[in-house]
């Protein structure tokens, strides 16, 4: 314990703060909303280079309606990797409580790589989504086509392609504070920003009034299999609530009455023998992998369960679902994720032989879905990337005078599994985990309980008993 804290102290002591160096921000009328203001803030492209080049990070603030009661400004990062904040703060009314807004001004900010802070730009019309390789030679070319992507994406972008890990935001995040003119700050942190919210919380502790990490990455995860294996088992576990819930007498579902495993089973066996198209695209052939990251897609969040009733529904008729037919999507040049994920997360793979046996494994786990789209995006997509990892996971070092931090989690949370929570909150001291007993991934869109919660400890910084729990939410059709 004493060498981790001598550790965390060594690294908090080596990381420059910009309290000093950085201008306040010149605002202005945001131009979608004039109510809200926006502007930038200076920082170094290579933060182990401060004399070098820059770029600039998109702010947006949200001022508190009664400013006479202000608690301070609330930082919130809603993860992605690469979701911007300052779309999100101009519609924060959407987003955060009418408490919330009254009481904080709400600060926004597109990190680096995200369209408004020096976007990542890559070639349209190429594929960067890792395919499910059957021979070692389909495996060596698809790594070859990750890796030319990258050097494309590379020339395109220019410097920033290789600055926008995790590290290079808090850094970032702590220039806005300095140039917002606060001492601290209140973080707000959802999926993949937690890994900004807690890194933070290690290098800059002193900065922190409150921290809110809602589905939480374990950063000290370094396991593929393990990261893989959570993921596809959380998914197999929320489809069998949606299966109980759809089976039941007032769910609605056309599968009222019936087993959905076993019409999944089904469905299952008509992609293996290409027996399925795709509803919204009849040329598209469905395979296993791709039906089951359909399904994983639809069971992460309850309001699309009755999506996919119709979505099953549609694949067993073959007929194109009620909704309105989905058009083929654009292909976009702006593709800042895996520069983001593969620069956080190094996940070792030998060989296919290793493949091989990884997807296996995972098929053990999870034997109705056999896998996970997302948990095999982002292990098997970081492999033979131009990408270097420059925030590899590794043990938290947390001090013991980290501010109590508030984490929330679902129950059977697809993205960020309850494990991971668990993990994060065993290691940061005083912290508390608020758990939600459902299927979901922002609670605090849809859930009274844990949004009562959370906006109780930030504007009060009164946290909820240990092992707190929100109960589920009903799911409606």
């Amino acid at each position: 314990m004493l060498v981790l804290l001598l550790s965390s102290m060594v690294t908090v002591a080596v990381v420059p703060s910009p309290a000093s160096a950085v201008p306040p921000i010149s605002w202005r009328p945001c131009p979608q909303d004039r109510t809200v203001e926006c502007g930038s803030v200076s920082v170094p492209v290579d933060w182990a280079r401060p004399g070098g080049d820059r770029i600039e990070i998109a702010v947006a603030r949200h001022k508190a309606t009664d400013q006479a009661r202000r608690v301070g400004s609330l930082v919130f990062n809603l993860g992605g990797p690469g979701i911007g904040g300052v779309s999100a703060t101009v519609d924060a009314a959407e987003y955060f409580s009418a408490e919330l807004l009254e009481r904080f001004d709400l600060i926004g900010f597109d990190p680096r790589g995200v369209p408004d802070s020096r976007p990542v730009l890559c070639p349209a019309g190429v594929s960067n989504y890792p395919d499910s390789p059957a021979t070692a030679e389909e495996y060596r070319r698809m790594l070859a086509g990750l890796n030319a992507y990258d050097k494309e994406c590379r020339r395109l972008s220019g410097p920033v392609f290789d600055h926008v890990d995790t590290m290079s935001v808090v850094r970032d995040v702590d220039a806005v504070r300095a140039a917002l003119g606060e001492r601290k700050i209140s973080l707000y942190t959802l999926s993949y920003g937690t890994l900004l919210g807690q890194r933070y919380a290690e290098l800059f502790p002193h900065r922190l009034r409150a921290l809110v990490l809602e589905g939480n990455l374990d950063h000290s995860l370094r396991r593929p299999l393990s990261f893989m294996a959570a993921r596809a088992r959380t998914s197999e576990q929320a489809f069998g609530k949606f299966a109980q819930w759809c089976e039941g007498p007032g769910s609605g579902c056309v599968f009222s009455g019936q087993d959905v495993a076993e019409v999944l089973d089904g469905l299952m066996a008509r992609a293996e023998r290409g027996e399925l198209r795709e509803p919204a695209f009849p040329t598209f052939v469905i395979t296993p992998e791709w039906l089951a990251g359909r399904v994983e897609f639809y069971v992460a969040e309850q309001a699309l369960w009755p999506g996919l009733d119709d979505y099953l529904t549609a694949l067993r008729d073959q007929a194109a679902p009620p909704a309105a037919r989905i058009a083929e999507p654009p292909e976009t040049v702006e593709d800042a994720y895996s520069a983001i994920f593969c620069a956080d997360f190094r996940w070792p793979i030998r060989d296919f032989d290793e493949l091989v046996r990884l997807r296996e494994a995972v098929r053990q786990v999870a034997p109705r879905l056999r896998w996970s789209q997302t948990g095999w995006r982002d292990v098997v997509g970081c492999q033979g990337r131009d990408i270097t990892t420059r925030n590899p996971q590794r043990p938290y070092r947390f001090r013991d005078d980290t501010p109590p931090a508030l984490l929330v989690n679902s129950r059977h949370d697809v993205a960020t599994p309850h494990e991971f929570a668990v993990t994060v909150s065993r290691q940061m001291p005083r912290s508390v985990l608020l758990t939600y007993e459902g299927v979901g991934h922002w609670t605090y869109d849809f859930s009274p309980c844990t949004r009562a919660a959370i906006d109780r400890y930030l504007l009060t910084l009164a946290l909820p008993r240990p092992r707190a729990t929100c109960p589920a939410v009903p799911v409606t059709g």
